[in-house]
């Protein structure tokens, strides 16, 4: 089985510490480039859905620009996207699906209790809807 490692990134220091942790797996077991996917609501946050998107396409492309720099200084075979949708969970799962990818690493805050009942668990919806092993990092404060 060849690995194909989805990185899911939202420019934080747990989401460094998981693209720095499957470039180096990446490099141990060889296989394709790490993919590294950037998820933006292009509306803001509580938004009602007739709002327009705010995000300009100079605004995403700064976006791009500023996450393949960030990736490649990690590693340089890395392939970067930015992805607009609202949720980033299933931004995440349709990306894993595209790309075939068997494994998805990503940074966790590591909230619990209530913080995670208002705020919601990016990676608690991956990892409980992925059809792929996810590997999650904590960022080690």
């Amino acid at each position: 089985m060849q690995l194909r490692v989805l990185v899911a990134y939202d420019f934080g220091p747990a989401c460094a510490k998981a693209l720095a942790w499957a470039a180096d797996l990446k490099a141990t077991v060889g296989g394709p480039p790490v993919h590294v996917v950037h998820v933006v609501n292009p509306t803001p946050p509580l938004a009602p859905p007739d709002v327009m998107p705010v995000l300009s396409a100079q605004d995403v492309a700064g976006i791009a620009d500023s996450l393949r720099r960030e990736v490649h200084d990690v590693d340089a075979e890395a392939t970067t996207e930015v992805v607009l949708e609202a949720s980033t969970g299933e931004a995440v799962l349709a990306a894993a699906r595209r790309l075939g990818a068997n494994l998805i690493v990503m940074g966790t805050h590591g909230r619990g209790g209530i913080p995670r009942l208002v705020l919601g668990s990016v990676a608690e919806q991956v990892v409980r809807h992925a059809s792929c092993p996810v590997v999650t990092v904590r960022s080690g404060t």
